[in-house]
């Protein structure tokens, strides 16, 4: 059995608190030019020496496209991720000006806003795709309450460094999957009304619900669908997909809702949400498989 990226020594060196503050330390000497081609030469050495990990991604891409996935194909997606780092980086230094300068166009806003000025809070569910942390940023820019799911780092330095960054464009983090409690963290931060970022097409520390794709099945997050039950709060699916001008495409897709429905019924409708989630977001992200970031096997076998 392969070796998991995770446990590599390249990734265990360079997806440190060190790298990161390097990163963030030498950005403005290099511009955002500068920055993205600095990145894309890391990555490109970085999947020139892991092949085991560039056919995993062939496997994960070959479940979205009909065409033969190639060498190039995978290739591209480290070089598009490489870039969404740079400007994860970029955005932590720059004002809330020159941050939604880089957005290009916004489709689907109007949910975004019919949800928020509900007052119940928002799940914003999205995936490993684009620059997904792109949302929190213009979110907080325009003066909405953000608060952003993630799972904790490989180091505690890590998880207090990337928190800290992400506070520098005002949005809040709350880690779950260790600490028992931390899911109440994020039902009362939808509940303050807060706007709640969630990765879902990965799930980590739970089951997950086998959903289907153009050529296979992954597992797919329930957490989205289970806090909507939670807390009466609207699910909108959302992808932000970087544009050829380099510029991003915010895509924020209608609202899912999850009816109140009886306990007995719940895991029916809880299924049904998730399903419907996927669907919304996997419509998305087909349309350029070379930016959804997975760098793990997530395909399961059938049942």
């Amino acid at each position: 059995m392969a070796v998991p990226h995770t446990e590599r020594w390249a990734y265990q060196k360079l997806y440190r608190k060190n790298i990161f503050a390097f990163a963030s330390w030498i950005y403005p000497w290099l511009g955002r030019t500068g920055a993205r081609l600095l990145s894309r030469l890391v990555a490109w050495i970085y999947a020139l020496t892991q092949p085991a990990i560039l056919q995993v991604v062939r496997r994960n891409l070959a479940l979205l496209q009909s065409k033969p996935v190639t060498h190039r194909d995978a290739m591209q997606v480290f070089l598009n991720f490489s870039e969404t780092l740079a400007d994860y980086v970029g955005v932590g230094l720059m004002s809330s000006e020159e941050s939604k300068a880089l957005l290009g166009e916004h489709i689907g806003a109007e949910h975004l806003e019919r949800a928020i000025h509900k007052g119940k809070g928002v799940i914003l569910a999205t995936g490993h795709y684009g620059f997904f942390e792109f949302g929190s940023v213009i979110l907080a820019a325009s003066g909405y309450p953000i608060t952003v799911a993630t799972l904790p780092e490989p180091t505690t330095e890590l998880t207090e460094w990337r928190a800290a960054w992400r506070r520098r464009w005002g949005a809040k983090t709350v880690a779950v999957g260790r600490d028992p409690f931390s899911a109440l963290n994020v039902a009362r931060a939808i509940s303050d009304g807060d706007c709640m970022a969630l990765l879902v097409d990965r799930p980590v520390g739970e089951r997950g619900l086998p959903v289907d794709l153009p050529h296979g099945r992954i597992p797919f997050s329930i957490s989205p669908a289970l806090l909507g039950w939670m807390t009466g709060c609207e699910i909108l699916p959302a992808i932000i997909r970087r544009r050829p001008d380099r510029r991003y495409q915010i895509i924020t897709k209608p609202p899912i809702t999850v009816r109140r429905v009886p306990h007995d019924e719940r895991d029916e409708e809880i299924a049904r949400c998730t399903r419907e989630i996927a669907a919304s977001l996997f419509e998305e992200i087909q349309q350029d498989p070379l930016q959804w970031y997975q760098f793990v096997p997530v395909e399961i076998g059938p049942e």
